[in-house]
């Protein structure tokens, strides 16, 4: 499988003249350029200040999945594959090297690149500020029970009526952060599978006050 995440990166702001640089990460089936409107927007409101790069995840079964899907046990349990989220974590770490970044790193997504993004804070592949998890969940919560996260700076949002990742996930998923000591800041709100305007413009207040504090 190639994954060399920098084919077609997608890069909004400039990193010479920023405070920090946000790696997003877009969901199972989708494309970086999908996020190219939104991000145009974050980088604007926060006037630059935030350098935004966008990798496509590579394609497995002809859609974009950053790791495998999860299979479905006897019981009814998700069963995550470990393996291929480490595996990815292999690529990206290299990724990040390969960039040569000076900034604060944050790393963010939408659903499986939200799920990508909270696993990764419970990594030590390089330094990360902050993380931003939209509709998303915490893949392989259990693995990383004795891992400490490396920053607790995290915006999270998830709709009650989200039909692809239930709120039950983001309900579990809000426990294990918590039991981690992790202070989100959350945004909940009656809507589904999707980023609505009241979701970005809370993110972007966050952001804002996440950088003045950095």
């Amino acid at each position: 499988m190639k994954q060399d995440y920098l084919d077609n990166l997608i890069e909004v702001g400039d990193k010479n003249h920023c405070e920090a640089t946000m790696i997003w990460f877009h969901g199972y089936g989708a494309n970086n350029w999908s996020f190219e409107p939104s991000m145009k927007m974050i980088n604007l409101m926060t006037d630059g200040r935030l350098h935004i790069l966008m990798p496509n995840a590579p394609i497995v079964d002809n859609k974009r999945s950053w790791y495998p899907l999860p299979t479905t046990g006897e019981n009814g349990k998700l069963l995550e594959n470990l393996d291929g989220i480490k595996n990815t974590h292999k690529h990206i770490n290299l990724f990040i090297k390969n960039l040569d970044l000076n900034k604060k790193i944050f790393v963010g997504g939408f659903s499986q690149g939200a799920a990508l993004s909270l696993s990764l804070i419970f990594e030590r592949g390089f330094p990360i500020e902050g993380c931003v998890a939209l509709s998303g969940y915490m893949p392989n919560s259990d693995h990383y029970l004795a891992n400490d996260p490396q920053s607790s700076k995290v915006f999270i949002s998830h709709g009650k009526n989200d039909n692809a990742i239930s709120f039950d996930s983001f309900t579990k998923s809000m426990n294990f952060l918590e039991k981690k000591n992790v202070q989100c800041t959350k945004y909940i709100g009656d809507f589904g599978h999707t980023i609505t305007k009241e979701v970005t413009n809370e993110l972007i207040n966050w952001i804002i006050k996440v950088l003045k504090s950095c």
